[in-house]
């Protein structure tokens, strides 16, 4: 009698066995997921980082954020491969935005990332979204003889 009982429970436990191996098959392709998406993410940051740096660098030594400003956001949008918004404020001035010696103003950058989710045969591709956003100060380092 006993061992009947026995073999009924290993019966009904098989079912459960199938659940956790789903589960743990989920679970391991989240990760191998997870470590795919993430240095995508993380080198786009990386790279509006050094173009936020790039273009306050640039504001900086020109005193003035024009035409040159977004030429070199142009160039640095094509050399790595990503394309961001950069906007900066302060105390410009004039049609040529200059900005006098000692001067603050914040540029920021701004981009996002698509991680492809899925991609069905049947339909179109799953993307999710990440904006990011950089955002750098700085201080004129020219004097405007015509502003002061």
């Amino acid at each position: 009698m006993k061992s009947h009982k026995m073999i009924f429970k290993l019966r009904a436990d098989a079912g459960a066995l199938y659940i956790d191996a789903l589960i743990s098959f989920a679970v391991f392709i989240t990760l191998i997921f997870s470590f795919i998406t993430v240095p995508e993410v993380l080198i786009k940051k990386q790279e509006l980082d050094y173009i936020a740096k790039t273009v306050v660098r640039r504001i900086e030594r020109d005193g003035m954020a024009g035409g040159a400003v977004y030429q070199t956001v142009h160039e640095l949008n094509s050399e790595t491969g990503v394309v961001s918004y950069v906007t900066w404020n302060g105390a410009f001035r004039g049609a040529d935005s200059k900005i006098q010696i000692r001067d603050r103003f914040t540029v920021t950058a701004r981009c996002v990332v698509k991680i492809k989710l899925i991609d069905p045969a049947f339909a179109e591709p799953v993307f999710i979204e990440v904006p990011l956003q950089k955002t750098l100060s700085g201080v004129s380092e020219v004097y405007w003889k015509e502003l002061a």
